[in-house]
C-alpha cells in the first residue's frame, strides 16, 4: 500500500531545515524528503537531533551520483560523496536514498551505462551494510540533461532487475512518467521495486515547469491508484518548486498538498518515536 505523505525540501528552498522540519510538523506532515547542502548547513549531528525531536521520519535524501563526470567531479570524488550520502541516510533510517547517474557528457550510451553500473558495483554492498535502499530516478528526456542517462522506465527498470538486490529499486516521479499511461502496467508489475513515488504535475510532456498537483494534466489518480492496488510499499512524496510557483507562499504549498493527499485518501504517518540512530560516532563532521 502507498504509506504515508512526505515532503520534499526542494519544496520550500527558502527555508533552511531547521524551518522545514519545524513548520512541516506544525502543518500534520511528520515526513520529509531532505536536502543535503540543507542538512550541510546546519550541521548532520545537529540535523539529526531535530528530526528525532520532532519525531520527524525521512523519506528520501536528496541526492547521490553526477557519475559520468557531468558535474565536474571526477568518478572517484562522485563515488566518495554517495559513501557519505549512504552513511547519512542510514542514520536517519531513510526510505531510500535518490541516485542520478549524471548525463552523457560526451560518453555514448554504453560507455556511459558502463559507468553508472560501475558506481553501482561498488556502492550496493555498502548500502546492504548501511541498511539503505538506493533508489534511481530516471527522468524524461526534455529533462534529464545533464542528470540522467536514462529518459526512460524500461532501461532503468532492466537495470534494477538486472542486480536483483532489495536494496536497488526506482523513484518514480510522475512529473517525468505521468503522461506516459502505457507505461502503468509495467511499473504495476514492478511495484517491489518502487521505493518512492514523486508528485509535480505539469502542463505538457514539454513544459519544464513542476507545478502544485492538481495545476497541470497529469492524471495523478490513476498512477496513485494503479500503483497502491498493485501493491507498492512506498511513501507519496510532494516535490514542487521552480519560477512558476513564485506567487504561491510555502504555506499555501503545504496546503495544497495537504488537501490532495485527503482527497485521494493518503494520509500523513503518525507522530511516532523516531528510529533515527543518536550514536555521533556513526556521522561524519
Amino acid at each position: 500500500m502507498l504509506r504515508d505523505i512526505a515532503v520534499n525540501e526542494f519544496s520550500t528552498l527558502r527555508w533552511n531545515f531547521q524551518e522545514d522540519v519545524v513548520k512541516y510538523a506544525a502543518h500534520g506532515i511528520n515526513k520529509i524528503g531532505i536536502s543535503r547542502d540543507k542538512v550541510s548547513d546546519l550541521g548532520i549531528d545537529a540535523a539529526v537531533d531535530l528530526l528525532f525531536e520532532m519525531k520527524m521520519s525521512v523519506s528520501s535524501v536528496n541526492w547521490a551520483g553526477g557519475f559520468t563526470g557531468s558535474d565536474g567531479r571526477s568518478f572517484i570524488d562522485s563515488v566518495e560523496d554517495a559513501k557519505e550520502a549512504i552513511e547519512l541516510a542510514g542514520a536517519v533510517s531513510a526510505d531510500c536514498l535518490v541516485l542520478h547517474s549524471g548525463g552523457k557528457n560526451g560518453h555514448t550510451d554504453r560507455h556511459a551505462s558502463r559507468i553508472f553500473e560501475h558506481a553501482i558495483d561498488s556502492l550496493l554492498p555498502i548500502a546492504e551494510d548501511y541498511g539503505v535502499r538506493l533508489a534511481l530516478e530516471p527522468m524524461s528526456n526534455v529533462d534529464s540533461q545533464p542528470w540522467s542517462i536514462f529518459n526512460q522506465i524500461t532501461p532503468s527498470l532492466d537495470l534494477v532487475r538486472a542486480y536483483d538486490s532489495p536494496n536497488l529499486g526506482l523513484v518514480v516521479d510522475l512529473f517525468h512518467c505521468g503522461f506516459s499511461l502505457p507505461l502503468v502496467p509495467k511499473i504495476q508489475a514492478a511495484a517491489d521495486k518502487v521505493f518512492l513515488i514523486q508528485i509535480a504535475d505539469r502542463m505538457s510532456q514539454t513544459c519544464t515547469h513542476r507545478r502544485l498537483p492538481g495545476f497541470g494534466n497529469v492524471d495523478l489518480s490513476i498512477w496513485l491508484e494503479a500503483l497502491g492496488t498493485a501493491g507498492a510499499n512506498c511513501s507519496v512524496e510532494f516535490e514542487t518548486f521552480g519560477s512558476i510557483n513564485h506567487c504561491i507562499d510555502y504555506l499555501q504549498r503545504l496546503a495544497a498538498f495537504k488537501r490532495f493527499a485527503s482527497l485521494r485518501h493518503l494520509s500523513p504517518p503518525r507522530r511516532r518515536e523516531s528510529s533515527i540512530a543518536t550514536d555521533s560516532r556513526i556521522y561524519k563532521n
